[in-house]
């Protein structure tokens, strides 16, 4: 008779730990969906294909499908220059052109010309004002 219990009490507690695993998974996909696309309709349907189809296959199918890159960091690099911003060599971020250092890694935006001293971006390949070539 106890070991009927105690098998019974296993089933329920695995049951228990399935619906929490489940209900943080939808809250995780809704949380990632909602970081990687604006698109309303993308993000639903995200979000009920692990609702419906449970974690074990709703989750790695989103993972499958899901958008690649974060929805703030598509902005594309020509808007990126329209916008006086530059990107960090280091580790891609974009900042604004009047700041020195990066606001993602803190690594210099710009380095120093050898032959007029003026700060220019690390981007460029040459100094934008002497023609100097970027060479480290």
């Amino acid at each position: 008779m106890l070991n009927g219990q105690g098998a019974a009490l296993r089933i329920q507690i695995l049951i228990v730990l399935f619906v929490i695993f489940w209900v943080l998974s939808i809250i995780w996909v809704a949380r990632d969906s909602l970081a990687r696309t604006n698109k309303l309709s993308t993000q639903v349907i995200s979000i009920m294909i692990v609702t419906l189809l449970s974690p074990i296959i709703g989750l790695p199918l989103y993972l499958t499908f899901r958008p690649m890159r974060l929805s703030h960091d598509k902005l594309p690099r020509r808007e990126a220059a329209v916008m006086s911003m530059i990107v960090c060599y280091n580790c891609a971020a974009l900042n604004p052109k009047d700041h020195e250092y990066c606001l993602a890694c803190g690594e210099p935006l710009k380095i120093k010309c050898k032959q007029c001293g003026k700060n220019y971006p690390h981007s460029y390949g040459y100094c934008s004002d002497c023609g100097a070539p970027n060479i480290e």
